[in-house]
């Protein structure tokens, strides 16, 4: 058989443990895993529904496999698997159309029915998904995402992924500290936690914390980092006492996603708290530790944004003292109660969305200068020239540093972070 297999990963961090899951199970059926630019007999498409865009960047890979590949066959799972089927079975070359409960079988999937006739459809309830370990043993040097739960049950009034994922389930201790034991065994030595909503998380083995300790216990592991949760996060204290801690692992950082800071346009969105919630959790991190970098997404256009929501959005977030903001414009997304909605001029909703940007530029400045006035600790990540590395700190500030020799990555640092330039090496620990 011929077994040349390509994994093609869009949106989530999710997506991205998927995947890897994906490529573990396919090497050990015999797969011969190869770049996404290489030749391959087969294609897994780990698609993302989340946007109008993310969906059609999924038909847009599924169109460019085919044509460079005119006799391979393509497998199309994720979340646009779960709520477009009948449109992806239309696309040149797909083979199987594999549900997000059924994602981890995709290799088997494929080996079992490697020349379908007709294409072939793998469903399950989106509310019982598959839970599985990596198995594999290639090198791994990158950050590495790691689940932890899935699903989600706040319906927004914007988003499809309660739909796509079903609701919310939680690995199990031992299954999540295998997984990490099999990453840094692999050579990550900065893990991820994450999930579809990972303040959902909710295990008879312990709370999020507890997951926490056990994972930094594993010895080769330098840093413990958390994905984006929202509020509220009924393990904050907790969280909160291990990052303040410098003998634990976990890192200074929290994303924390907010999407608006006016109520109005929260209850138009169906979140479940106010923006008074999310300061006051804010409020409480800074009292924990000046140095605990906290992110947050913030969304401009949501049709029941008003000028003055927006504006209410903005002050508060320029006082906030937060470390950064990913800034999003609204989409409407077909299926969802936003899209129905009377809708904002697409030209207004850019122009919030650049101001705001700027504005994340300048929260971004603010904290860097603010919390490095000492010399820091940094990881060093990829070469981007000879000697020269990005790293980050482990609130999360990025940088470059020129250490002048090959081979130093995943090195802990210490630096004294420059604005605008490269950071200067201190020492290496």
């Amino acid at each position: 058989m011929a077994n040349t297999l390509a994994v093609f990963t869009l949106g989530c961090r999710v997506n991205q443990y998927e995947s890897r899951l994906m490529e573990d199970r396919a090497r050990k059926l015999g797969f011969d895993i190869v770049e996404k630019d290489a030749p391959a007999d087969f294609a897994v498409i780990n698609s993302c529904a989340l946007t109008v865009l993310a969906e059609a960047k999924t038909r847009q890979c599924a169109r460019i496999f085919a044509r460079k590949n005119p006799g391979g066959k393509i497998a199309i799972t994720g979340c646009l698997a779960q709520t477009a089927r009948d449109a992806l079975l239309k696309l040149s070359n797909v083979k199987w159309i594999v549900g997000n409960p059924l994602k981890a079988q995709c290799p088997q999937i494929i080996k079992a029915n490697p020349d379908p006739q007709e294409p072939l459809v793998f469903d399950a309830p989106a509310e019982s998904p598959e839970t599985a370990a990596l198995c594999g043993n290639s090198p791994l040097t990158d950050r590495a995402n790691l689940k932890i739960q899935d699903g989600c049950d706040n319906a927004c009034s914007y988003c499809i992924i309660p739909r796509a994922r079903g609701k919310p389930e939680s690995r199990g201790f031992a299954e999540i500290v295998s997984d990490a034991e099999n990453l840094v065994g692999r050579g990550v030595r900065e893990i991820i936690l994450t999930g579809i909503n990972i303040a959902k998380f909710s295990s008879k083995d312990g709370t999020i914390a507890d997951l926490a300790d056990r994972i930094c216990a594993i010895p080769e592991l330098l840093r413990l980092r958390l994905g984006s949760m929202e509020p509220p996060a009924p393990e904050l204290d907790a969280l909160l006492e291990r990052a303040a801690d410098p003998s634990h692992k976990l890192c200074q950082h929290f994303h924390i996603s907010a999407q608006s800071l006016s109520d109005g346009v929260l209850a138009a969105m169906r979140r479940k708290y106010r923006a008074a919630d999310f300061l006051e959790m804010l409020e409480k991190i800074r009292a924990s530790s000046p140095r605990i970098a906290v992110g947050t997404d913030i969304i401009c256009g949501h049709p029941h944004e008003s000028r003055a929501d927006f504006e209410t959005t903005r002050e508060r977030l320029l006082n906030s003292g937060m470390a950064y903001a990913h800034v999003f414009t609204f989409s409407p997304r077909p299926m969802t109660p936003a899209a129905a909605m009377p809708q904002i001029d697409p030209a207004e909703r850019k122009a919030r969305s650049d101001l705001l940007r700027q504005d994340a530029k300048t929260l971004a400045q603010n904290f860097a200068e603010k919390t490095s006035a000492e010399p820091v600790e940094v990881l060093l990540e990829n070469e981007t020239a000879p000697g020269v590395y990005l790293a980050r700190t482990d609130n999360y500030i990025k940088t470059k540093v020129e250490v002048g020799a090959g081979g130093m990555k995943n090195r802990l640092a210490i630096v004294e972070l420059k604005r605008g330039a490269a950071a200067r090496l201190v020492k290496l620990l």
